[in-house]
């Protein structure tokens, strides 16, 4: 079982709380650190008290600042016990993409709702409950008459989609899915945000799991 510690700095962090806690089975959040939105620009190491982590397997950082991002790998480097670290690529000290140090695997990803498979045992439980996006799909007379979450996002867009989905025709599930992700997506947005990639996953895993 995974031990999870979920750093919180906005509002949005907190649908990722909820989802954890709702439908973390083998992934059990275990401590949230929410840390102040009103942060300086540029920080010391010194400015901050980082968490316990040493009974944690799992951090998933929305800390949302660079400096604060760096500490956390930094401080993990040392780290005894196989760890993850997860965080979204806006304000990330490192580019997208897995970085492994020593026990420590850090995971930035873009967007956080696609987790791709790594080598690490740790990484591979939390994917099973909270990876990329995976439905299993009921469909009578081209109507969508019932949705089961079989990956969850860990900000909880594939339980939301698969709420009002149901009683929609399949000929519109697809742009419907995209539309209800990007509703409740919390992801950046603009030319360079994931809001719009996040949209078009959860789509894509719903026509994936439509029946032939």
């Amino acid at each position: 079982m995974n031990r999870i510690l979920l750093i919180i700095r906005s509002t949005s962090s907190v649908k990722v709380k909820d989802a954890l806690e709702c439908y973390g089975n083998t992934n059990q959040l275990h401590r949230v650190w929410e840390i102040s939105d009103d942060l300086p620009p540029l920080m010391d190491e010194e400015d901050i008290s980082l968490p316990e982590m040493s009974d944690i397997d799992v951090i998933l950082s929305y800390a949302l600042h660079p400096d604060i991002n760096y500490f956390l790998v930094e401080q993990l480097k040392s780290s005894s016990t196989e760890k993850v670290l997860l965080m979204p690529h806006d304000h990330a000290p490192l580019p997208p993409g897995y970085h492994v140090y020593g026990n420590l695997l850090v995971g930035v990803l873009h967007p956080c709702c696609v987790i791709p498979p790594f080598k690490n045992s740790i990484l591979s439980e939390f994917r099973e409950e909270f990876g990329t996006p995976a439905f299993h799909i009921e469909v009578k007379d081209g109507v969508i008459t019932d949705i089961e979450v079989i990956t969850h996002t860990r900000c909880g867009a594939a339980d939301f989609i698969a709420e009002h989905l149901v009683g929609i025709p399949v000929d519109q599930s697809y742009t419907k899915a995209g539309l209800l992700t990007q509703y409740y997506c919390q992801s950046s947005g603009g030319p360079s945000g994931s809001i719009h990639t996040a949209g078009k996953i959860h789509a894509e895993a719903v026509k994936k799991a439509l029946p032939e």
